[in-house]
């Protein structure tokens, strides 16, 4: 059997460990996309679906609300506005804030995805019952302890 450096470093690898999940889940359901032929990434799905009701979003508040940084939405941001999914404008009251807001294109794209995200989370609820279903509640209680200390506080806590 091969050995597996991950599972063996435990707690110490959780980081390695999450992302390695993470990029396999998105692989498999990049295949399903692409499958399906729609020319949409798991890494855009978030942020689609925070403008999926046709609110204009500034960047920041995105920001706030998918728990990623201001840097990396705007990555999406750049890209779904290149790809024609989504619209862009300054904000009139603040010119430094940019305000993002689906387009027709994708107001139609979500419409037409909905039924393969309700396959994707049929199979991702499957996924975690077989695996105990308490993982979201896990991540939330995680999630909740790092807002109140962070990792770097933690690992400093311990010099």
């Amino acid at each position: 059997m091969e050995r597996n450096i991950i599972e063996e470093l435990g707690s110490l690898a959780l980081a390695t460990r999450l992302k390695n999940l993470s990029e396999r889940l998105a692989r498999d359901v990049a295949q399903v996309y692409k499958e399906s032929a729609f020319d949409f990434e798991p890494r855009w799905f978030a942020m689609i679906y925070a403008l999926k009701e046709g609110e204009e979003l500034a960047v920041t508040e995105l920001s706030a609300m998918l728990k990623q940084t201001h840097p990396a939405v705007n990555q999406v941001a750049n890209v779904l506005v290149e790809k024609g999914l989504a619209e862009e404008r300054k904000d009139f009251s603040d010119q430094r804030k940019r305000l993002l807001k689906l387009s027709s294109k994708g107001q139609q794209l979500v419409k037409k995805m909905t039924a393969i995200w309700e396959r994707i989370k049929s199979a991702n609820d499957e996924l975690l019952n077989e695996a105990s279903g308490d993982l979201l509640s896990t991540l939330d209680k995680v999630e909740s302890a790092l807002d109140q200390q962070s990792m770097y506080e933690r690992v400093n806590a311990k010099a």
